[in-house]
């Protein structure tokens, strides 16, 4: 997971966190004279990247918050209910902070991202990316992923992370702190 860059090659990448970032910034790193500039960041933190192409990915707000809550819980043996995860979100937890924020923070009119991919297009989106970028994307791995749905090849995620949302006071909270997210990237604010 990075915020990367290429010098050679004029590219950047914002990693969001909980959007297929470290699969995407295992595959950048193994281009030549890619640098990581932080481990994320915001558009802000990228210096001197005039005409630069940079690229990024979003995820729908409601998935995002669910992998995030299976992540949590998978790395520190959280046994807490989805509402107590949330009730306890620090809100300078830099995590939790908009895709917005990343994207748009530090934006001027030389500096701006210049592709959104979607993981919900993931493979046809980086794909995309890797032909604009003039690298060769063969095989895609699959990294930091929930462990319960390997196992389930064929789950349905969206359905199961839908569940988590049933709750009014939830997905109320969800779309009131990621409301710009629904509307900028165009994603549904019914799950």
């Amino acid at each position: 997971m990075a915020l990367l860059i290429n010098r050679a090659k004029k590219w950047a990448y914002i990693h969001i966190p909980k959007t297929g970032g470290t699969t995407i910034s295992s595959l950048l790193l193994k281009i030549p004279n890619t640098e990581i500039v932080n481990s994320h960041g915001s558009l802000n933190e990228l210096k001197e990247v005039d005409g630069y192409f940079i690229f990024s990915f979003v995820r729908n707000p409601f998935t995002r918050l669910a992998s995030w809550f299976e992540h949590y819980k998978k790395n520190n043996n959280y046994s807490e209910s989805f509402l107590s995860f949330i009730e306890q979100i620090n809100p300078l937890d830099f995590v939790f902070y908009s895709q917005e924020y990343f994207l748009r923070h530090g934006e001027t009119k030389e500096k701006k991202v210049s592709f959104i991919g979607k993981y919900e297009n993931f493979e046809n989106d980086l794909k995309l990316v890797f032909k604009i970028i003039g690298e060769d994307l063969e095989k895609i791995p699959k990294l930091n992923t929930n462990k319960y749905i390997e196992k389930h090849p064929n789950l349905d995620t969206n359905k199961l992370y839908k569940g988590y949302f049933k709750n009014d006071y939830i997905k109320d909270w969800t779309i009131k702190k990621y409301k710009n997210d629904f509307i900028i990237f165009g994603y549904d604010m019914e799950i």
